[in-house]
Parts: C-alpha cells; structure tokens; sequence
C-alpha cells in the first residue's frame, strides 16, 4: 500500500502542471526543475510527447507520469 500526504500530492500536481506550462511554451525542452535533493524533476514523457513523468530525486518517491497533460498547438 501507498500512503501520501495530501499536501505532498497537491505540491506535486501543481508541480506537473507547471512543468506542463513550460514544455507548452518551450517545446524543445524535454526536462524542468532543479537538479538538487528532495526536489521535483519533470520530463517530457510519451509517445505524442504529452505527458509528464514527475521524480522527486529520493529514494522514497514513486515516479507519476501525468498522461496528456501537455496541450499541443493545433495543426
């Protein structure tokens, strides 16, 4: 079993939605957010590059991955 603070689960959904914002606006970026411990790290993730794989760089968080939360431009 999984157990999570919702706190903890809100920070990182704000957390993908920001990082979704960025690859919008950058779509030649395929990662966001700092390089450090204890800190969220987002990549662009999927096969239509829509998604966002949210890790915290620590041992005990488990990788989410955001299904087409990215917004892609019309064609």
């Amino acid at each position: 079993m999984r157990q999570v603070h919702i706190n903890e689960q809100d920070e990182e959904r704000a957390f993908a939605e920001e990082a979704a914002r960025h690859f919008e606006l950058n779509p030649d970026h395929t990662s966001f957010g700092p390089l450090k411990q204890d800190s969220f790290l987002a990549l662009r993730w999927g096969l239509g590059n829509d998604c966002v794989l949210v890790l915290k760089l620590s041992e005990l968080h488990e990788p989410t991955n955001y299904c087409n939360l990215i917004r892609q431009p019309l064609t």
